[in-house]
């Protein structure tokens, strides 16, 4: 095997195509997950709002043919953060962040998980932590059971080989969670009912309504909740406005008004941030897949023709702020949106990423009928100190 850093648009676009292709190749079409193509652009040509050096990598065969990739690169705002979720008295160490993992198969990413932890040797990291892209927030992880149900928008699939030899060479799970699913047709018609005008009056509380054209003042309310929320999770970085923006830039092509969720106090500012919000959009992944993650004018264009038929909607984020949690806003939240899923006849919602020491979020989804469907983890390694040595010379 050979491995090269990506430098060239050629380079690039083999980068980007490699993963529909081992898909393709494997019977995985149904399954796989793209990365947004643009972002892995940026991420090349530093171009994007991530302020830290993005290295992408290609492992080639003896005939040249790309076999597996992966990125490495430095976050110090996610090392503080999981240097305060340690419970040893280390202090914040230099740490390697890799993602966007694909191998042909269980030898070759052997060789590339060697690359990785040679790529942290030589630039002096005691830690290799992943897989992790470089998104608002932490998107990443990898799925370490239920490779045979498909992925979904916003989350993470890979075969299940993947984690295997993560874990055989020696990288422990960090953060276990799972995505869940929920079919509309199996909410309880009292968890399917919409709270009425009077219910909202009771509880003081207003539903505001979020348009396509709504778009950029929703998310500059929804900001402050959304850091307020998060901040105590162990993999959680403040998102500035310019992340935000840039991660929002796509959604008045993809969002459902009716699933968007934004609930204020009756006589809060209408610019107030919400108390509780509900971010839900139908889920793209079969026309991204199409179009390899090219979010191009083809594929925008076939998103708002097919819009309408996309009948899977997943849950990006919800949240409530600190100040208002225990007050029964989020049943509220949830009948609202379970509410709009059976109105817009839609068959399931899928939820993204929650970890399994935060049972009151997976007991949402359970009282509204739903099952686990995927268990992830990141994980993580420490390097040994004479390989570091070694690295450095």
């Amino acid at each position: 095997m050979r491995a090269a850093r990506v430098g060239t648009r050629a380079d690039l676009r083999e980068f980007i195509d490699l993963a529909p292709r081992l898909a393709l190749r494997r019977g995985e079409t149904e399954h796989w997950v793209p990365l947004f193509a643009s972002d892995i652009a940026q991420w090349h040509t530093g171009t994007g709002w991530f302020g830290e050096a993005v290295e992408l990598w290609l492992l080639r065969d003896g005939a040249g043919t790309p076999v597996a990739r992966t990125i490495c690169h430095r976050s110090p705002a996610l090392a503080t953060k999981l240097a305060e979720s340690d419970s040893a008295t280390t202090g914040v160490r230099p740490t390697l962040f890799f993602g966007a993992v694909e191998a042909a198969d269980a030898e070759v990413l052997r060789d590339l998980i060697d690359l990785i932890c040679s790529r942290a040797a030589d630039l002096g990291c005691e830690r290799v932590f992943g897989p992790v892209s470089p998104l608002p927030n932490v998107t990443g992880g990898l799925l370490t059971d239920g490779a045979r149900e498909p992925g979904f928008f916003d989350t993470a699939w890979n075969p299940q080989f993947v984690a295997d030899e993560f874990l055989r060479a020696g990288f422990s799970p960090w953060g276990r969670a799972q995505t869940w699913e929920v079919t509309v047709g199996d909410i309880p018609a009292a968890r399917a009912t919409a709270p009425s005008p009077a219910e909202w009056e009771r509880h003081g509380l207003r539903r505001r309504p979020v348009s396509r054209l709504g778009v950029d003042a929703f998310a500059r309310r929804l900001l402050p909740t959304l850091n307020a929320a998060f901040e105590t999770l162990p993999y959680y970085t403040r998102i500035s406005p310019a992340q935000l923006q840039a991660q929002m830039a796509g959604l008045p092509v993809l969002m459902d008004p009716d699933l968007i969720i934004d609930v204020a106090g009756r006589d809060d500012p209408d610019d107030a941030p919400p108390r509780c919000f509900a971010l839900v959009i139908p889920d793209p992944l079969p026309i991204l897949r199409r179009h390899r993650g090219r979010m191009g004018p083809t594929t925008i264009a076939d998103l708002l023709l097919h819009r309408r038929r996309l009948r899977d909607a997943v849950l990006i984020i919800q949240g409530t702020a600190p100040d208002h949690q225990g007050q029964g806003i989020l049943s509220l939240v949830v009948r609202e949106l379970n509410s709009a899923l059976v109105a817009g006849d839609y068959r399931r919602l899928r939820v993204t990423f929650i970890a399994e020491d935060n049972p009151a979020s997976a007991a949402v989804f359970i009282n509204s009928g739903g099952r686990p469907l995927h268990s992830l983890a990141f994980v993580d390694t420490d390097l040994p100190a004479d390989r570091i040595d070694r690295g450095r010379r």
